[in-house]
């Protein structure tokens, strides 16, 4: 049994995933009431956030999803996390300084970029690579040796506000009768496990297939992002 699921793809996982907790967590429409709710603080994780467009297939606006957020009463405050590009300063702080403006806190630091060495790891996943036949690796390692004489530098950006989100969260535990967060990354267990432990309500804003199965466990609430989001959608366009 085990080797079957390892082998379930993400729209699978996704399709158990909510045939065991939908009943739990969320009702049909996403109609929920957070009135009753005494405070409330929204975690938006950003760069996680803007992944969830390539899944809905449309962009969504970050200056109506605060917008939205602020309206809710018990909401007192909306922080969002993103990373700042020293390489393109101007426009990235232009882009932090329009946030602000919508009331929302910002917490930012400098985006780090890693060099990547060109290896056949960079294009295929390790468990992929076993795969292949010998014609295949012949094929690949051709490229790999084409790539590296070129002298190209590939690097990818890096700026993770996990522990940044988690420290502010138990900052606020005995503020808050409960937190939004928007994200679904697993590393959040623990802390949304403190509120739970004092009877705090966890709402985990998300798509499918991008929540932790670890955050299913100590949810009080899942809220499918694209039914919860009432602002302008941008169908996304094939690059």
């Amino acid at each position: 049994m085990s080797s079957i699921i390892l082998r379930l793809g993400w729209s699978d996982y996704w399709f158990l995933e909510r045939m065991v907790n939908v009943n739990m967590h969320q009702d049909k429409n996403n109609k929920f009431d957070l009135s009753k709710e005494a405070s409330l603080i929204a975690f938006l994780d950003l760069t996680n956030m803007f992944h969830w467009q390539d899944t809905l297939k449309w962009n969504f606006s970050i200056y109506y999803v605060i917008k939205q957020l602020l309206s809710i009463k018990p909401v007192k405050e909306v922080r969002v996390y993103y990373g700042l590009n020293r390489r393109e300063m101007q426009k990235s702080e232009n882009f932090h300084q329009r946030l602000r403006k919508t009331g929302a806190i910002v917490i930012s630091k400098p985006v780090k970029w890693i060099r990547k060495n060109i290896t056949k790891s960079l294009f295929v996943r390790p468990s992929t690579l076993d795969l292949f036949d010998n014609n295949a690796h012949s094929k690949l390692d051709e490229l790999i040796e084409y790539l590296q004489k070129q002298d190209i530098v590939i690097e990818e950006p890096k700026c993770n506000f996990d522990v940044e989100m988690a420290l502010d969260m138990l900052d606020n535990i005995d503020k808050v009768s409960g937190v939004l967060l928007f994200s679904g990354d697993s590393d959040f267990k623990e802390p949304l496990e403190r509120f739970k432990l004092k009877g705090k309500n966890n709402y985990v804003f998300g798509v499918r297939g991008q929540v932790g199965a670890e955050l299913w466990k100590v949810l009080s609430r899942y809220i499918d992002f694209g039914c919860w989001y009432e602002g302008p959608r941008k169908r996304k366009t094939r690059s």
